[in-house]
């Protein structure tokens, strides 16, 4: 890889675990498992275009997914030629008291698979 591609991807991991998500060495069974186009090196995020509910209502989620990386957002929108979703982790949410709750509209755990 050379030296701009492994910042980008590091950024990336950086990024997806500031976020809650972890990486993954295997899939873990009873996960659900989707597909990912790409991740976003800025954010952590990954473009999903199979939205499906059990993404969305499943306690743990994983995504399978190249070593396609871009480094922005703006670079991220020149790729989308499908309907889908940015997914950058777990869910969170937290009430006026600030205690938070992971998982209430989305994973509780969220990883990413390469391949």
């Amino acid at each position: 890889m050379s030296s701009q591609v492994l910042n980008k991807f590091q950024k990336f991991i950086e990024n997806l675990k500031l976020a809650g998500g972890e990486v993954l060495e295997e899939i873990p069974n009873n996960w659900y498992v989707t597909n990912a186009h790409f991740g976003v090196a800025e954010n952590g995020a990954v473009w999903v275009s199979e939205y499906t509910d059990k993404l969305f209502l499943s306690e743990n989620v994983v995504v399978k997914m190249p070593k396609k990386i871009v480094a922005t957002m703006h670079e991220a929108m020149d790729l989308i030629d499908t309907p889908g979703v940015f997914i950058s982790g777990p869910s969170k949410t937290a009430d006026v008291e600030s205690f938070l709750v992971f998982g209430a509209h989305g994973p509780k755990r969220f990883g990413i698979f390469f391949e």
